[in-house]
């Protein structure tokens, strides 16, 4: 009996499992195992989940950084095209990205790539922005609540920082009706951010709000009113002490509720 190869695996199979292993891999390693591998990379599908936050240069991983080995691979000369290369993968996927991961950007990159997301992405359900949301700021960075209303399969949202979060939630709450999971970084939290996250979140299950700005009173807000969180992580904020009694009473019904670290000192 001859012994099957991974050229012979199911087509579908194949996409499934590229549709796991990230871009490193679909654009240095998979194209070039056999036909039938390089076949299966031109699937939409095996590009449903896209973390372009390879595109910046972390020495303590390669010894080369990412977007050197691509132009290296692909024979690219120049300088990188960030937007052109986001814009590339982004249309691989045929409009049945997933799950998709920005990081921190020149201006003129993310505002481009973010645009092209919001059009080419209709059933994103997961997004990452490492980067922070701007009020005033006038470019497609301070658009990003309009953007909302093109991702309505979204159910996950992470933010490095938002200071346009109660339009945002307002847009959520209008367009994502499967929208479940939160979290913002070094967000700041007071009695009209909580009192939203209340009003427009009510299924909310996931609330990450670590290193926070966000007094007790923010924070009894979101417990008492969010009664199907099972996930919160509230640790290293400022604004409430790690350990309060009256807090673990009305998080008792939180299946995970992190609060270490968190402390009322130096608050204004």
């Amino acid at each position: 009996m001859r012994k099957p190869k991974w050229e012979d695996l199911d087509r579908n199979c194949l996409v499934s499992i590229f549709g796991r292993v990230g871009l490193e891999s679909l654009l240095l390693a998979v194209p070039f195992v056999c036909k039938s591998w390089y076949k299966a990379t031109l699937i939409p599908q095996s590009w449903q989940h896209l973390d372009f936050s390879v595109l910046i240069y972390d020495d303590s991983r390669y010894d080369v950084d990412f977007p050197s080995r691509l132009m290296d691979t692909y024979r690219v000369e120049g300088d990188f095209p960030i937007t052109a290369f986001i814009k590339s993968v982004v249309k691989r996927s045929g409009r049945s990205a997933t799950y998709i991961v920005l990081p921190e950007l020149p201006n003129r990159c993310m505002d481009e790539a973010l645009l092209y997301v919001a059009d080419e992405c209709p059933a994103l359900r997961t997004l990452v922005l490492h980067f922070k949301v701007f009020q005033g700021f006038h470019g497609p960075r301070s658009k990003v609540p309009n953007y909302i209303s093109k991702w309505t399969n979204l159910q996950s949202l992470k933010l490095q920082s938002s200071f346009d979060l109660q339009e945002l939630l307002t847009q959520i709450s209008i367009h994502c009706k499967s929208f479940v999971a939160l979290a913002i970084e070094c967000a700041k939290i007071g009695r009209d951010e909580a009192s939203a996250i209340v009003n427009f979140l009510p299924n909310i299950k996931v609330l990450d709000l670590r290193y926070a700005f966000m007094r007790q009173e923010s924070l009894m807000t979101i417990l008492q009113g969010c009664k199907q969180l099972e996930v919160f992580d509230a640790r290293d904020c400022i604004g409430f002490n790690e350990g309060d009694e009256e807090i673990l009473k009305h998080a008792s019904h939180i299946r995970s509720f992190k609060h270490e670290g968190s402390d009322s000192v130096n608050i204004c």
